[in-house]
C-alpha cells in the first residue's frame, strides 16, 4: 500500500470514528436518554451539596428543545461526514460542537469523573482537527473566496466609524421593539 492510500485510509477512518461518535451521542438526546439524573436521592439533597455534574445533567435533561436541537446537529454533524461533497461543512460543524461540549465536560463533569471526558473530547476534536488538515488545500480556497474583497459598499466619513458602537449598542433597543409582538404572543400562548 502506498503511503497517500494509507493516509487517505487513515482519514477515512478517523471521519467514521466521529461519525459514529456524533450519530450516537445525537440519537442519545433525540431520546431523550443522555441526560437528567436517574437517582432521586441526589436531587433531594440541598443543591449546595450536589455536584456540578449532576445539577448540570439535571437541567439539560429537563429540556426537551436543548436535547432535540443539540441532538439534531449532532446528528447532521455525523451525517455530512460521510459524503466526500460535505465532508468539510462536516468537519466545521462537529468541530464547533466538539468544542461546546469540552467547555462543558471541563465545567461540569471534572468532580465526578476527573478528566476522563474531557480527554475523550480532546481527542475526538484532534481527529477532526486532522480531517480539516487532510484537506488544507480546500480550506484555504474556501477561506481566501470568503475574506477577499469584502467590504462596505459604500465609503463613509471618519466620524461614523466612531459613532457606529453607539449606533449598534442603541439596535439593541429597536429590535427589542420590533420583536415585542412575537414576545407577547409567546407569552398569550404560555398562558
Amino acid at each position: 500500500m502506498k503511503k497517500e492510500k494509507l493516509i487517505d485510509f487513515g482519514v477515512l477512518t478517523l471521519r467514521w470514528y466521529l461519525i459514529f461518535y456524533m450519530i450516537s451521542y445525537g440519537w442519545s438526546k433525540l431520546t431523550l436518554s443522555q441526560f437528567g439524573v436517574h437517582d432521586p436521592s441526589i436531587l433531594e439533597q440541598p443543591i449546595k451539596d450536589i455536584d456540578s455534574f449532576y445539577v448540570a445533567w439535571h437541567l439539560y435533561g429537563r429540556s426537551t428543545f436543548f436535547n432535540i436541537s443539540t441532538g439534531i446537529l449532532e446528528i447532521v454533524g455525523g451525517i455530512l461526514l460521510i459524503f466526500n461533497r460535505t465532508i468539510l461543512i462536516g468537519a466545521l460543524l462537529v468541530l464547533s460542537i466538539l468544542a461546546q461540549i469540552l467547555v462543558i465536560d471541563i465545567a461540569f463533569t471534572t468532580g465526578i469523573h476527573g478528566v476522563r471526558l474531557p480527554i475523550r473530547i480532546s481527542g475526538m476534536i484532534l481527529t477532526d482537527v486532522l480531517i480539516l488538515y487532510y484537506y488544507k488545500e480546500k480550506i484555504l480556497v474556501a477561506w481566501k473566496s470568503l475574506t477577499n474583497g469584502i467590504t462596505t459598499k459604500f465609503k463613509y466619513k471618519w466620524f461614523i466609524y466612531l459613532i457606529l458602537p453607539i449606533i449598534g449598542f442603541l439596535m439593541d433597543f429597536l429590535i427589542a421593539i420590533l420583536t415585542m409582538p412575537i414576545k407577547m404572543l409567546f407569552d398569550w400562548l404560555g398562558k
